[in-house]
């Protein structure tokens, strides 16, 4: 519902001048700002400057990614710039929220806070009890049939006026090519990140998309693979596997990523990660050896709460040297990963460490960049693919 307001109108020469100025702003300046807070920001001052009561804005669009469902940003003149999340299991939230009205009849919804009760929107009482007065949400509909918006909320005793909402319905078109083309810039790379990891999609999104494209890094790799899982997965249904392997990653994954480290690929229950490293690497390989450690306790307090019959365990491969970074495949279809003898090596210590009945075996390469650690020699070992014998080492409880 649309509420009049009592504060005077600006004549209508002079909201179409601001209304053209926002728009010169949104369709130029705004278009190529890379941080989505500074365009927020920069649209809230813009549109005090051009006679808006505003004291308090949010942003919504909808997302692809795999823990939450929606973005928004929430700046207010107190408090400034907020980042908000909208998880998967949020639909009642939705449903108690002026979008959801907004969305269906694809109309903006409007109303003065002295004139709606708290059970009629979720923000009602939160919003009152903080002195808004007049309430404004703008329905956003994207190209793929998504949708987003904005609210616009004043604590000016007397609202928002025709006038400011002739303005906004004046720059409404050019708002939602602005939101659309953030939220197309945050899906490529949420999207990117999520199925390739932090810095392939960096790589990737700054044109290294030709195959042969290669980089070589030196870098800790880590390899870390579930024991017996072949056997342990044999009697499940998929989703009690899918269950499973979920919480083998949940596991694995954030210990690497907390320590520094890039998750680069899954390969069905194994787990390639490396460390980059400087200098001569024994930084990466103390963010490595931390990180395993790190992963046996994630993996002991699951096996606590987990059935027998739904326990796992894991073996881990440390190694040092260099690896080929870069686009592999053939056609259009590639692959960003890494190869080299380094990471068939680490691949095939974390096959020793199960024969060895080992949780985490390093390389020798890998050892000797952490002389403190005094790791357990296991002996040299003849490994499949490797040229000469290597000498492992276990480190100590």
């Amino acid at each position: 519902m649309t509420v009049e307001a009592g504060r005077p109108d600006a004549p209508a020469p002079e909201v179409a001048a601001r209304a053209a100025a926002l728009r010169d702003w949104l369709i130029g300046e705004a278009r190529f700002i890379d941080d989505p807070d500074t365009v927020v920001e920069g649209f809230a001052a813009r549109l005090i400057g051009a006679g808006l009561p505003l004291d308090r804005m949010t942003s919504v669009i909808p997302t692809l990614y795999a823990v939450r469902r929606g973005l928004g940003r929430n700046w207010s003149r107190e408090a400034g710039i907020r980042t908000l999340d909208f998880p998967w299991d949020n639909q009642a939230d939705y449903e108690a929220s002026p979008f959801y009205p907004a969305h269906r009849t694809r109309d903006w919804v409007a109303f003065r806070f002295d004139e709606v009760a708290d059970q009629d929107y979720g923000i009602v009482a939160e919003l009152r009890g903080e002195g808004y007065t007049h309430y404004l949400c703008m329905p956003v509909f994207f190209r793929d049939g998504t949708e987003g918006g904005l609210t616009f909320a004043t604590r000016h005793p007397e609202g928002f006026s025709e006038a400011d909402f002739a303005l906004l319905r004046a720059i409404e078109d050019s708002i939602a090519m602005v939101l659309e083309l953030n939220r197309v810039w945050i899906l490529l790379r949420e999207t990117l990140r999520m199925y390739v990891g932090e810095a392939p999609q960096a790589r990737i999104l700054s044109g290294q998309v030709r195959r042969g494209d290669v980089v070589h890094i030196r870098s800790a790799i880590v390899f870390a693979d579930m024991r017996g899982f072949t056997a342990l997965s044999g009697g499940m249904s998929g989703e009690e596997t899918v269950d499973l392997l979920n919480r083998y990653f949940d596991c694995v994954v954030p210990p690497i990523e907390e320590a520094g480290g890039d998750v680069l690929k899954y390969i069905g229950d194994g787990v390639l990660a490396i460390f980059r490293a400087e200098a001569r690497g024994e930084a990466a390989c103390a963010k490595a050896l931390r990180a395993a450690r790190a992963i046996l306790e994630r993996i002991a307090a699951d096996r606590a709460a987990a059935a027998p019959a739904r326990r796992f365990d894991i073996k881990i491969a440390l190694h040092f040297g260099e690896v080929a970074y870069g686009n592999i495949g053939s056609g259009a279809r590639l692959d960003y990963t890494v190869v080299g003898p380094g990471v068939n090596l680490a691949s095939r210590l974390a096959d020793l460490a199960g024969r060895l009945e080992r949780r985490i075996l390093v390389s020798e390469d890998f050892a000797r960049r952490l002389p403190d650690q005094g790791f357990e020699a296991m002996g040299a070992h003849a490994l499949r693919g490797v040229a000469a014998p290597q000498r492992v080492f276990a480190p100590r409880a």
